[in-house]
């Protein structure tokens, strides 16, 4: 792959068990970074419980960045975020949903693009 290639994530995953939930990209290749310039997230129930909230993270294996969080997010409603965040080989896009409901549906949506890195 030679300069910048498009770029669309779209993974989604139904849950059975309510607590906390974890919806998760694939992971970028070596040699290769992504960079996202438009991330938007909904899920098909509300949480359930006290302090709930859906954080949009970076995953990096034993650490995560985050990048954003809703508070008591509603279902089927769409968030968005339209930054540059920029992944590199071994990391992966995330959202984690707390206090998630069962037989709760999340889906990510990422736009941007991605380009041979230099290690």
């Amino acid at each position: 792959m030679r300069g910048k290639s498009g770029l669309r994530l779209r993974p989604s995953k139904g849950f059975g068990l309510a607590g906390l939930q974890t919806l998760r990209s694939t992971i970028v290749p070596p040699g290769i970074r992504w960079c996202l310039e438009s991330i938007a997230w909904e899920i098909s129930k509300a949480t359930s419980g006290g302090n709930t909230r859906c954080r949009l993270y970076i995953d990096r294996g034993n650490e995560k960045q985050f990048l954003d969080e809703q508070l008591n997010p509603v279902d089927n409603w769409l968030y968005t975020r339209n930054e540059n965040d920029w992944l590199y080989p071994g990391e992966r896009l995330a959202l984690e949903i707390d206090e998630g409901q069962a037989a709760t549906k999340a889906t990510l949506n990422a736009t941007g693009y991605r380009e041979v890195c230099k290690e």
